[in-house]
């Protein structure tokens, strides 16, 4: 009798780690997803230089979009990640590549959240005060440097995940 009940109680914690692993997976696909056309977006509206207007409203809009998606989706990420953690079958002895991915991942996840809407919204209030054209540019150009760092951030946790490097 306690073999089954034992058993039940693994299956269930199973399945609750399975849709952990599934939100987890989806979240960080999505949040990837997202700052690239983000990035995209705002790489367009420099080139283009119609105006100024349009450059300060796309930085508005991504900046909102990031704000009020991309975080939630980071936190989303970050709870499905530490919830599998805690019910994961590791001990002591985890191997390198979990922790690499529980502790830079989780800071990088944590820096993302408190960090790029306090940043950003520091480089949205500079480019609406701004007049003149070229320094809004350079301006949205940092923002621009700071998706893709959150990018190439995001894809060496996932590379150093997926290959299980040692």
């Amino acid at each position: 009798m306690i073999d089954i009940q034992s058993r039940k109680k693994w299956g269930s914690m199973m399945i609750g780690y399975k849709i952990a692993l599934f939100v987890h997976i989806l979240s960080i696909a999505t949040w990837f997803g997202g700052l690239t056309v983000m990035a995209v977006w705002l790489r367009k509206s420099t080139a283009l230089h119609q105006s100024g207007i349009s450059m300060s409203k796309s930085l508005e809009n991504v900046h909102n979009l990031n704000v009020r998606m991309m975080v939630p989706v980071a936190v989303l990420a970050l709870a499905a990640g530490m919830y599998m953690l805690v019910t994961g079958t590791w001990g002591a002895d985890q191997p390198l590549w979990l922790t690499v991915k529980e502790r830079f991942g989780s800071l990088f996840v944590l820096l993302y959240i408190i960090g790029l809407p306090l940043y950003g919204g520091k480089l949205l209030k500079k480019v609406q005060s701004e007049k003149d054209e070229s320094t809004m540019a350079s301006t949205v150009k940092r923002y621009i440097g700071l998706l893709n760092f959150s990018l190439l951030a995001m894809l060496v946790i996932i590379v150093f995940v997926t290959f299980q490097i040692v």
